[in-house]
């Protein structure tokens, strides 16, 4: 009777352990082990966004030559973590990230690819408009003028980055003459010889009447600009 009696626990587990195994409620011993990390692709690593420090070289003004196409600059700037670009008159987008130097316009959907040359320094980006391919050349921005004979001045734009005066005096190049900011205002001074010159002023990449000056002319083009008569000194 005490034989039988020690042989119950032993079937019942038999019996138990055949169960589990028929329902398919089983455990193997590569289920306690941990789970391994699984491995990342590599394409799955060049989504990934690169670091703050990466990123702060691609930042700066990327220019074309002015009447080849509406949009003659695009400002690269760093925000939160993520590049945006603002081409001329257009809505400031984020440049999303794909891999390495190749970016996507967030609003056209199209590709930016950033260029290096050989010592690994950013040199152009090659953007799409309206179909079409183009490449802007880097531009270093030099500091404001603040030293000259003839002033311009610009109020409020508290927010805006880049405020620059371009004209006939100049080709009308959009990185050569800086406003610096001085109190309430933006400033500019050059020095201009005597005569008659065209400009405007361009904030961020936008193209704006100088509000100061009523003095305006058509060109052939059909472009509006100021007018500004410098004297004899």
């Amino acid at each position: 009777m005490g034989q039988k009696m020690r042989r119950l626990p032993i079937l019942a587990a038999l019996l138990c352990a055949t169960i589990l195994h028929a329902s398919g409620v089983v455990k193997c011993e590569a289920q306690m082990q941990p789970a391994q990390q699984p491995t990342m692709k590599p394409e799955e690593k060049s989504k990934q966004k690169p670091d703050i420090d990466a990123l702060k070289k691609y930042v700066g003004r990327y220019e074309l030559e002015v009447g080849i196409i509406p949009i003659s600059t695009l400002d690269v700037t760093l925000a939160d973590g993520e590049l945006w670009v603002k081409p001329t008159n257009a809505k400031k987008r984020r440049l999303l990230h794909k891999s390495k130097n190749v970016f996507t316009d967030e609003v056209e959907g199209t590709r930016v690819r950033f260029k290096r040359d050989d010592e690994g320094r950013v040199v152009s980006l090659t953007f799409h408009f309206e179909g079409e391919s183009y490449t802007a050349q880097r531009v270093e921005l030099p500091a404001p003028s603040l030293k000259g004979s003839v002033v311009f001045r610009l109020k409020g734009h508290a927010n805006a980055s880049v405020v620059a005066l371009a004209g006939t005096f100049n080709n009308w190049s959009q990185s050569q003459f800086l406003f610096g900011r001085e109190g309430d205002e933006w400033v500019c001074r050059i020095d201009l010889d005597p005569g008659v010159y065209r400009y405007k002023l361009i904030i961020d990449g936008n193209w704006l009447l100088d509000p100061a000056n009523p003095a305006t002319v058509e060109d052939e083009a059909g472009n509006v600009n100021n007018v500004i008569e410098v004297g004899s000194r």
